[in-house]
């Protein structure tokens, strides 16, 4: 087993992923957030950085207009993390597109590339241009500003670089030309559409992956050789085939892969086969995918990183944590097993410090350590020696309760799970578009969550019966450990007891509301048709919905980390969502008499 995890790497819950990151770094890392991640085992932090903003070029003359302020910014931020034993890692996703009304193709019209056509996301929403890197200009521009900015940067830690999907970059960054067919109706699309590069064509999509971080790291390894480049995985199946083998083949050897550890695993649940598609505490992990990619690494003499969350995830982003240990402390075991060096802990959130984020640390750098004693000391340290014996009953509990999770994409992504107690029941049966779970909720001139039926798209493809059924599963499991902390009665006015508790029954809230909304928008259109047996359902579905609404309003006026979203960067959940929603459901309930 290797002794120490290399690289461990978070974020800080304080970063703006779409504003001012480089900018506002230092602010955004305070001392003692720097101080406690050092402490607990971390020793590197990431920024996103757009390599086009932050330093100017020959090829371009007119990228790194933002170069002066962040460039300094920066260095700054490097010092200060220096002064914690920490580096600083930047994220690439290059080289970046434009829109196709962007004045950069008047001047540059010979490096325009692959179209792509964004929809659903306002922010992103429009047709894109990737910038062609068969053309030299694109080459040129990718090496030199890669060595500049670490000649400008010199103590920066390194880079981890996604070269499929996520923003429009390359020509193929969003054509799967290796398949035309797809279960993903966005990756569908993207097949079916013709492709328009000249240039890319004659070319296959790993060769022109390949080349791009190769350039990355000649112009990063030219400035600074010790500096770390490291290539991710992520939606490499654009690209190429699982386990992308000519792709990791054409890599130099001195390229960090950084795999997905749980994306491309399944689980069953109720009979049901589920794809683990995203991060996950309901699969433990190493994913088949992850297995076959590191062989390849390993036997190529490279180092593997995981890149996983360790706090919390899409399955349920507006809590400080999700109370599962044994799942992040078997994930960190088993990666240690298998000779993994490293690991990037969180995506844009996730990166705050919680009893997980600690058990995660302390597993990284303390070979001997076994993961229940891990959990021990946390807990001990957290919570002092006697309530510590509730507490890690309750967390095995919930540990095994999360393995129940109805895990897919559109549950994670356009579900009401993460605002559920706060969102409003709507006896109007007309459909709305399916909010994105990472962006702001949208709100009514008054401030209120503006909802709707949109329970076939995040339904799919279950049933709601399976998803009802799957978080009845989960409660049963989860209540066994709310009520063990329930008996450590003499701890109750401990407030960090209390905390732990009130995170537990928080989040069984939320469970329970998604089951009432599920159910709600289920009657609603029986309710409306006059079917009586659906109205008093309906209405018994509203009083159990005030109850826990109510409960949950309690809960969130104790605790003012509770209901908000990290990367949305907004509260999801307040005392003033709860009380009009109370005052909604108290109209409702009489009006169906």
């Amino acid at each position: 087993m290797k002794r120490k995890l290399d690289l461990r790497i978070i974020r800080s819950p304080y970063g703006d992923f779409y504003g001012k990151e480089i900018e506002d770094s230092v602010r955004n890392h305070p001392d003692n957030y720097l101080e406690e991640i050092a402490r607990e085992g971390f020793n590197a932090v990431w920024l996103h950085c757009i390599l086009r903003d932050i330093v100017s070029c020959d090829a371009f003359p007119e990228f790194g207009k933002k170069q002066n302020q962040q460039i300094y910014e920066l260095n700054r931020m490097v010092e200060k993390a220096a002064g914690y034993g920490l580096k600083v890692f930047l994220y690439f996703c290059e080289p970046r597109g434009f829109r196709e009304d962007d004045p950069f193709w008047k001047n540059n019209p010979d490096v325009r590339g692959q179209s792509l056509e964004f929809r659903g996301i306002s922010s992103f929403s429009g047709k894109y241009f990737a910038l062609c890197s068969s053309t030299q200009r694109v080459k040129d521009y990718l090496y030199q500003s890669s060595y500049n900015l670490f000649k400008k940067v010199p103590a920066l830690g390194g880079v981890f670089m996604i070269t499929a999907s996520e923003f429009h970059t390359h020509c193929y960054s969003h054509y799967p030309k290796w398949r035309l067919r797809f279960t993903d109706p966005f990756m569908e699309e993207w097949a079916k559409a013709p492709f328009e590069c000249e240039r890319c064509e004659k070319r296959e999509p790993y060769e022109v992956v390949a080349e791009i971080i190769k350039i990355v790291s000649m112009g990063i390894k030219d400035a600074n050789h010790e500096a770390e480049v490291i290539a991710w995985n992520w939606s490499w199946h654009i690209i190429e085939p699982d386990p992308q083998k000519r792709l990791v083949s054409l890599l130099p050897k001195d390229i960090i892969l950084l795999a997905d550890f749980e994306r491309g695993g399944y689980k069953k649940v109720l009979g049901h086969r589920l794809c683990i598609d995203e991060y996950s505490f309901a699969y433990t992990g190493p994913s088949p995918r992850f297995k076959k990619i590191c062989n390849i690494a390993k036997k190529r003499g490279m180092k593997v990183f995981a890149k996983l969350q360790i706090g919390s995830t899409h399955e349920l982003v507006t809590v400080p944590y999700i109370p599962v240990p044994h799942k992040i402390a078997e994930k960190i075991y088993r990666m240690k097993k298998m000779g993994v060096d490293g690991y990037l802990g969180c995506w844009i959130f996730g990166g705050n410090i919680s009893p997980m984020t600690k058990i995660a640390g302390k597993l990284s750098i303390n070979h001997s350590l076994k993961p229940f004693n891990a959990i021990k000391n946390v807990a001990i340290d957290e919570f002092g020696k006697k309530p510590a014996i509730y507490v890690l009953k309750a967390w095995k509990h919930f540990s095994n309760a999360w393995t129940n999770y109805p895990f897919s994409i559109p549950f994670l992504y356009f579900s009401p799970v993460n605002y559920a107690t706060a969102c409003p029941f709507n006896f109007n049966e007309s459909e709305i578009e399916p909010v994105p779970s990472w962006l702001p909720l949208p709100r009514d001139k008054d401030g209120h969550i503006i909802t709707g039926n949109n329970l076939k798209r995040w339904i799919d493809p279950f049933d709601a019966e399976f998803v009802v059924g799957v978080f009845e599963k989960l409660l049963s499991e989860w209540k066994k450990g709310i009520n063990i902390l329930r008996k450590g009665k003499e701890f109750i006015e401990d407030m960090r007891y209390k905390r732990e508790m009130d995170l537990a029954i928080h989040i069984s809230l939320l469970m329970k509301s998604t089951i009432n909304i599920i159910n709600f928008y289920r009657l609603l259109g029986r309710y409306k048709k006059g079917d009586k047996t659906a109205k008093k359902k309906l209405r018994k579905v509203l009083v159990s919905e005030l109850t826990l609404v109510k409960m949950d309003r309690e809960i969130i006026k104790n605790n003012n980390d509770f209901g908000y979203h990290p990367e949305a960067h907004e509260y999801f959940i307040t005392e003033k969502d709860l009380t009009y929603k109370i005052e909604l459901l108290e109209k409702q309930i009489e009006q169906l008499g």
